[in-house]
């Protein structure tokens, strides 16, 4: 299973966003103005999120 972190501190959530409008497997959702993880058991570790995030504020891992 994923490991999945979000920095809310260097996240700019609803402002930003590019995380969530990319998973494939709708894993971030918005929370109000927070990108939070949900059924991180979908997660396919394609790390695309990571890779679109301008502020390096998502982190994910292979928790196995």
């Amino acid at each position: 299973m994923a490991k999945i972190t979000i920095d809310h501190d260097k996240c700019e959530g609803a402002d930003c966003a590019e995380c969530i409008d990319v998973c494939p497997m709708e894993i971030l959702i918005l929370d109000g103005d927070k990108v939070v993880v949900q059924h991180k058991e979908d997660c396919s570790l394609c790390e695309v999120c990571m890779d679109v995030c301008p502020n390096e504020a998502v982190e994910v891992e292979d928790d196995d």
